[in-house]
């Protein structure tokens, strides 16, 4: 890694470790390094954008926001500078005793350690650089990080503040950007745009099993349910495996070296419920924040809920309150669970709460949020605008699957363990706190609340994640019950992960699961535009979600990928399809001027259907300035 990234990275992790001491709880060294990793790249980030809003994307901002975080955690190193000596000391006696004495933070070393693994060997192939053109190594790469890379890539180089959608200019940019901000910062300190993506998930990546463990560890109080829950999560998949026996004894052992095809999402079969590391954390890259965040500042409210003072309860408030621009789903669910939590416990200092996380994060989701229409379609029935579909996608697209069957074969024992968990722990605090969470699986089983049905799925991964914690709970009772009770556990335990391991395991076969993101001369064209262009300029390309202008230069396009922009709620995107499918092919060239066109590219996608874009005719209209191989950049004349 070159030393300027790092040097970010490292910025990041000891901001937030001097914060954690503001946070009113004893926290235990590896809490503060790995929750500190967490809100350190928070602080760090948010502050570099301010100062790249106001005084533009440089060097110097990127340093200037890590100086910003760093002098912010001053004051916690300052308040903690007693405490530091006694962390140490810990750290050195839990890690020096046996074992297999109560305390020692082993299984956070085995969660770190095999996690840590596959995360190194999945950044390593996300994108391979080959004398053809630019591989991505997994389909969720190929796929998502073209969006982020536009993202990530219009602060970096297109000077994208404030920040609108550089594939649909002229709207909001309403996705939680924070994390392609984070990636852009590394870009000006000697990164490639695709090694920035790259870091970035490889820092939080290997940040997120810790973090899901130790606050596990805080909410359960167990270490066996805690490490047990992040792989019931991260491994987390259905009935699929039954498929896989079936090919395996249809093809026998050889298709272990390169599995046919995934097992947690089977279209065909209505198995939709993909693995959340395949579903989620990669492609979705700002759920690596999301998830880690949520699980931090639950983990905080719940050790306060009970001991004096409001510090604990403020901390969590702050670090929420500049979340939504980081992840906007998770900010929603921890502050409508931390509503029931405050009735559960009814203190005023709730209100240190509840005051900065929304005083701070309201208007930021406000600003956020698209454009607010219908989502009801002629003949379905509807709530206060959002469609209802019963039983999310157990009826979608010609599939006639009963509820209950649909959740078993797509999450296999997972529903019925929590609900065993639910009852078992009965009203005991933990029961009580986490049995609000239900409403996150049964009201997205009724009402869509995203213009795509899948979407909705990020209110049940939710559920699902913290829901884990419970099933972990679960699993770890039955292990120290006895030798009958432990078989159990370890069979249930392989029919919760099986599906999902293999999926995993699949994702690093780079030969199956490689593909073309963008020819050798895509990515020379790339390198010229960012080159010899306004970094504001507009450019009229294909409407692939990997053509290479759209991805690499940070450049706005009149329209890109259609299928993000409905997706995110925006209304306009067909009108901008057709329009581009008529200035390509020269037909209606009053649209040029009407999308603020400079520049026009013609490459393989252009001339592919449906676009036909008309070379000759922009030859004739417009100033040939680039050609690379099959690539022709045109300059737009003005007037």
């Amino acid at each position: 890694m070159d030393l300027g990234p790092a040097g970010l990275l490292l910025a990041c992790v000891v901001c937030g470790f001097g914060l954690t001491y503001l946070c009113g709880l004893e926290l235990v060294f590896e809490e503060r390094l790995f929750f500190g990793a967490v809100v350190g790249a928070m602080v760090v980030t948010l502050s570099g954008f301010a100062i790249a809003s106001f005084a533009g994307f440089s060097v110097a901002s990127v340093w200037m926001g890590a100086a910003i975080g760093l002098a912010l955690s001053a004051a916690g190193w300052a308040h903690g500078r007693r405490r530091v000596p006694v962390d140490l000391t810990g750290v050195k006696k839990r890690w020096a005793r046996p074992p297999w004495l109560a305390g020692h933070p082993w299984p956070l070393l085995a969660v770190a350690a095999v996690c840590g693994l596959y995360t190194v060997r999945l950044m390593s192939q996300a994108y391979v650089t080959t004398p053809v053109g630019l591989y991505a190594g997994q389909l969720g790469v190929w796929g998502d990080w073209a969006a982020h890379l536009s993202y990530a890539g219009s602060f970096a180089y297109g000077r994208n503040f404030p920040p609108e959608f550089p594939i649909d200019p002229g709207h909001r940019l309403g996705y939680p950007f924070m994390v392609d901000f984070l990636a852009a910062s590394l870009v000006p300190l000697g990164a490639s745009l695709t090694r920035a993506l790259v870091l970035s998930s490889g820092f939080l990546g290997l940040v997120f099993p810790a973090v899901f463990y130790l606050a596990g560890l805080r909410l359960l109080g167990g270490r066996a349910a805690a490490a047990i829950a992040v792989f019931v999560f991260l491994l987390s998949g259905g009935l699929g495996f039954l498929y896989f026996l079936g090919d395996l004894e249809r093809d026998g052992l050889g298709l272990l070296s390169h599995l046919p095809r995934e097992y947690t999402h089977i279209p065909a079969q209505n198995v939709q419920w993909l693995n959340p590391v395949l579903a989620n954390l990669l492609p979705q890259r700002s759920t690596l924040f999301g998830f880690s965040f949520a699980l931090i500042a639950l983990a905080i409210l719940y050790t306060a809920r009970e001991r004096p003072g409001w510090t604990p309860f403020a901390f969590a408030g702050v670090l929420i309150g500049i979340a939504p621009s980081f992840h906007v789903h998770a900010y929603g669910t921890v502050i409508a669970l931390a509503v029931f939590w405050a009735l559960l416990n009814r203190r005023r200092a709730w209100l240190a709460f509840f005051l900065p996380a929304l005083v701070l994060g309201v208007p930021v989701v406000a600003w956020m949020f698209p454009p607010v229409q219908s989502a009801c379609e002629a003949g379905q029935p509807c709530i206060l605008g959002l469609r209802v579909q019963v039983g999310w996608l157990a009826a979608a697209d010609g599939a006639h699957d009963s509820i209950p069957w649909f959740w078993l074969k797509n999450l296999g024992l997972f529903i019925p363990l929590l609900i065993a968990a639910q009852i078992g722990l009965g009203r005991s605090a933990i029961g009580l706190h986490f049995a609000p969470l239900w409403l996150w699986f049964l009201v997205p089983n009724v009402v869509l609340f995203h213009p795509w049905d899948w979407d909705n799925n990020k209110f049940f991964v939710f559920w699902a994640l913290l829901g884990s914690l419970l099933v972990g709970d679960l699993l770890a009772r039955l292990f120290r019950a006895g030798p009958r009770a432990s078989a159990w556990a370890g069979a249930m335990l392989v029919v919760l992960c099986l599906s999902g391991a293999l999926d995993l395991a699949r994702s690093l076969d780079y030969r199956i699961s490689a593909n073309l993101f963008t020819d050798t001369a895509g990515v020379r064209t790339a390198a010229w535009v960012r080159s010899h262009t306004d970094p504001r300029a507009t450019f009229l390309v294909s409407t692939n979600h990997n053509q290479p202008v759209s991805a690499f230069t940070g450049r706005r396009v009149v329209l890109g990928y259609g299928g993000w922009v409905w997706s995110y709620g925006l209304s306009d995107w067909q009108a901008k399809e057709d329009a581009v499918h008529r200035m390509l092919q020269g037909t209606d060239p009053q649209d040029v001027a009407r999308y603020h066109v400079n520049y026009v590219v013609i490459g393989p996608q252009e001339r592919a259907a449906p676009y036909s874009a008309n070379e000759d005719y922009w030859r004739g209209a417009a100033d040939l300035v680039h050609v690379d191989g099959p690539y022709l950049v045109f300059r737009v004349r003005p007037g």
